[in-house]
């Protein structure tokens, strides 16, 4: 099906204007609900994985879980379905770019606190109800025309079955290995100190203008993050100060229970950290 929708097309009752994005979590396009005259988000679940044991029981409760959720910094999520074999999301529609867009650069310590304090606060609410995120990064954190944070995306990875296997039947990574947590990258079962982990690497990106682990092949990104020395962010931007380093380390510290128990007290600490000097914003 995903392959097939072209404008004109209707879902449900949301008619398909164009096809927005691309990747391997899900086909997205943007739709018409003409009866509540309002744009909405529709991504499209890749169709194996109605294929895997216990999937169509797993996307249920997880879309409905993050249905749940209600808070001014996450993606609402208006509805779920399948079609023609095919299961789909769909989301609210928001205009704007995201985080990942303004990459590339140095961050000011301001303008990271300012950015990651409302996507903190929206991982300790959906933390604090059961669910995790499990897919951190900064493609995921969408800003509004007036600069609005919000976090999308939850719990995708755990519909792809992210709990079970990185690599799913096709090969395909779930996930992305340069944010992901230690303990999620050997397989293991996680907690909210992983989506913890995942915050601090985005805050570490912005920061030092860089992720800390890289690598030729995701594999090899998955090994680093489990076994390599974590470059010390100030030895990358040596105009960070002292404690907004320290505040990064315990984030990304290998143990989950070193880290922040919270995001909202990683962001926190950054908040607190007096800045050595200015942080390039070119």
């Amino acid at each position: 099906m995903s392959g097939s929708l072209q404008p004109g097309t209707v879902i449900g009752p949301y008619r398909i204007t164009e096809r927005i994005g691309r990747g391997g979590m899900a086909t997205v396009f943007k739709a018409h609900h003409d009866a509540l005259a309002r744009y909405v988000a529709i991504k499209v679940l890749p169709e194996f994985l109605a294929e895997q044991e216990g999937f169509e029981e797993r996307f249920q409760l997880e879309a409905v879980a993050i249905a749940h959720l209600r808070h001014p910094s996450i993606l609402a999520v208006y509805d779920y379905g399948e079609e023609d074999g095919n299961h789909y999301i769909v989301e609210e529609f928001v205009e704007g770019g995201t985080l990942s867009d303004r990459m590339g650069r140095v961050h000011s310590l301001e303008e990271t606190v300012s950015i990651l304090s409302p996507i903190a606060s929206a991982l300790d609410y959906a933390h604090a109800r059961g669910v995790l995120h499990r897919d951190v990064k900064p493609s995921n954190i969408m800003l509004t025309a007036d600069g609005t944070p919000i976090l999308g995306d939850f719990g995708l990875a755990q519909m792809m079955g992210a709990s079970d296997t990185h690599l799913t039947l096709t090969g395909m990574i779930v996930g992305t290995p340069e944010y992901m947590a230690p303990e999620q990258c050997a397989g293991q079962d996680i907690e909210a100190t992983a989506d913890v982990y995942s915050l601090a690497v985005v805050a570490y990106q912005m920061l030092t203008g860089q992720v800390p682990f890289t690598a030729a092949t995701p594999a090899a990104v998955i090994v680093a993050q489990m076994r390599a020395e974590l470059p010390p962010p100030r030895s990358v931007n040596p105009n960070l100060s002292e404690a907004s380093e320290s505040a990064l380390l315990k984030g990304l510290a290998r143990q989950p229970a070193d880290r922040w128990p919270t995001a909202g007290e990683l962001v926190g600490a950054l908040a607190s950290a007096e800045p050595s000097g200015r942080a390039c914003a070119c």
